[in-house]
């Protein structure tokens, strides 16, 4: 078995319900958490409960415990925030994985506490080779039908986006949920976690407290930049003048002195897709409607979810242009806004419905995700594009709920070349 199918076990929750770690601590997963494309853990922001204590932290996923130190991850700081450690099979004479920080990791061995539908299908499975270029769920598929699966899989993507949510939710509020889906999509691919551990150490009660007591919108900019090493990073980006007041912002402020020890990649990236320029922005927006709530403010005001509305109430919310820096920082460009609009605006939208139990808001919000533009590709819908013909391929780039049909596919099944288990689900829906 690769890897790579044991982060789709945990990630799709394909456990045991009573689950329990080496040294005998009952495991609930409340979230599996976010899978991590850059360096780290495999997935970062889980919730879990162990040992009746509820924990957010990163999972890191092994075949074997001692491949953490084959990999030298007890070497690696950016191994420490790990609470667990999940493994097919323990072969290490230890109860616990030790961190870089020293912390005790509880170990979690799921061979014999799988659920017993992968239990069977691991049984049944051997893997077939498969022509690069056909599909058997999508190729040579009627559009109709085509259409049809793909609607299925795009709304079942939005609802776990919704689950997601409503999972952070049980940690914190609303705002702040909004506040880390918000600086998640501010560092794009590379950066999100990088992007999110800002949201988690800058939370939004701390940065209400820095406000209280009297500091302003540039100098959370600063601490923004400034303590992650972002600033020095890209020195070059941004005139000296604007440079050295930030620096000087930071070293008079008396509100934040740790440091941030971030890994940002910014190679080969685009000055629109740029983090430094993305956080100005959405410093300035959280500074300017904390005090109202920032989902209160982007709240329609009319009280009308009419689909068209939302999303021109949106787009006009979030295209300010910032104040700081002159015309050094620009808006946040069309395809930035509409992806926060349709990835976590729209989903945290749907869950306040729910919540306050407003079902024609809730119907209205689907009917808005159902019905929005399609996107720009991404590199999975370049992957997946192969499969489907020309005609289709136009078809799919008109709305973005067949292209996060696409997307949901390829992260459940394609990713880990697992096509038998893709054709199995789809025929029993």
């Amino acid at each position: 078995m690769e890897e790579k199918f044991l982060y789709h076990i945990w990630d799709e929750g394909h456990l045991a319900t009573n689950l329990l770690t080496r040294s005998g601590k009952h495991v609930k997963v409340v979230y599996p958490g976010q899978y991590n494309t850059s360096r780290g853990p495999d997935f970062f922001n889980c919730i879990l409960e162990i040992g009746g204590e509820t924990i957010r932290g990163a999972v890191e996923i092994h075949l074997h415990t001692n491949d953490w130190q084959a990999h030298n991850h007890q070497e690696d700081i950016y191994y420490n925030d790990v609470v667990l450690h999940v493994v097919l099979k323990h072969n290490s004479p230890y109860e616990y994985t030790i961190s870089e920080n020293g912390n005790h990791v509880e170990i979690l061995e799921i061979q014999n506490q799988l659920s017993d539908d992968i239990t069977k299908l691991i049984q049944q499975h051997s893997p077939e080779s498969r022509r690069q270029n056909y599909c058997n769920l999508l190729s040579a598929i009627d559009t109709d039908y085509l259409e049809a699966i793909l609607t299925q899989a795009g709304l079942r993507r939005f609802w776990a986006k919704v689950k997601r949510f409503n999972a952070s939710l049980v940690l914190s509020s609303f705002d702040q949920v909004f506040y880390e889906g918000l600086m998640e999509a501010m560092g794009y691919v590379r950066n999100r976690m990088n992007t999110l551990t800002i949201a988690h150490c800058l939370n939004l009660e701390t940065i209400k407290d820095f406000k209280q007591r009297g500091m302003d919108s540039e100098a959370l900019i600063s601490l923004f930049l400034c303590p992650t090493g972002l600033l020095d990073k890209s020195k070059s980006r941004v005139p000296e003048q604007i440079y050295n007041r930030l620096l000087s912002l930071y070293e008079q402020q008396n509100y934040y002195a740790r440091h941030l020890d971030i890994d940002w990649q910014l190679f080969r990236i685009r000055p629109t897709s740029h983090p430094l320029s993305r956080l100005v922005v959405i410093a300035e927006f959280i500074w300017d409607q904390m005090d109202k709530g920032i989902l209160s403010s982007l709240l329609p005001h009319s009280g009308s979810f009419e689909p068209n509305h939302l999303y021109k109430s949106f787009k006009h919310f979030m295209g300010f242009k910032p104040k700081f820096g002159g015309d050094v920082f620009q808006p946040l460009g069309a395809s930035v806004v509409a992806t926060i609009y349709l990835n976590i605006y729209l989903p945290v939208l749907a869950l306040w419905a729910q919540k306050t139990s407003d079902d024609a808001a809730l119907e209205s919000v689907v009917e808005a995700y159902k019905a929005f533009k399609g996107l720009e590709d991404n590199f999975v819908l370049r992957f997946m594009n192969r499969y489907l013909s020309n005609e289709q391929i136009k078809i799919i780039k008109t709305r973005s709920l067949y292209q996060q049909g696409l997307m949901d596919i390829y992260n459940r099944f394609c990713n880990w070349h697992y096509c038998d288990v893709c054709l199995s689900a789809v025929k029993n829906q």
